[in-house]
């Protein structure tokens, strides 16, 4: 891309950005006219435009694509040659490690786990049934004023309760 004043800088980086919704336009035939004469000014945004609206149209590779006769040989060379840089020993040791690092990372995190709640649990005192607040809420109830709009509703359950047994 040529670098010839900021206004083209930024008609390329818009057509870069919004590529497909450009090409689209461009299939359909219509492309905004701001866009279609920075198109029709700048070479390499109508040509990426274009092999993008081919890929576009048909992104299936050709039926006769083969790789070359020297694919495979030249990828099983870089597979042997990676391996050799690949520090570390190679023996029973490590495959057994690979196999159980995983139930040791989980060994260690239910670990931490447990720690945390034996600690947790450590130095605090179990309040009373009293004391609890279950007990004082059920107690709050002796204290409601008769006549209450509470007292009306507890009686009226208590009421219903009482004529069902």
């Amino acid at each position: 891309m040529k670098n010839t004043g900021s206004g083209k800088n930024k008609a390329c980086a818009f057509i870069r950005s919004h590529l497909i919704s450009v090409a689209e336009k461009d299939i359909a035939g219509a492309a905004s006219p701001d866009v279609q004469n920075h198109l029709d000014s700048c070479p390499e945004c109508a040509s990426l435009v274009q092999q993008f609206s081919r890929a576009w149209e048909n992104p299936a590779p050709p039926a006769d694509a083969q790789p070359s006769p020297s694919f495979f040989p030249r990828l099983i060379e870089r597979i042997k040659a990676d391996e050799e840089l690949r520090p570390g020993r190679r023996g029973p040791l490590t495959v057994v490690w690979r196999v159980l690092r995983p139930a040791a990372v989980a060994a260690v995190f239910l670990g931490g786990i447990f720690a945390g709640y034996e600690v947790g649990k450590a130095g605090k005192n179990i309040p009373s049934p009293e004391g609890s607040f279950a007990g004082r809420f059920l107690d709050s109830f002796d204290n409601i004023p008769r006549g209450s709009v509470a007292d009306f509703y507890i009686s009226r359950q208590n009421s219903k309760k009482e004529d069902l047994e």
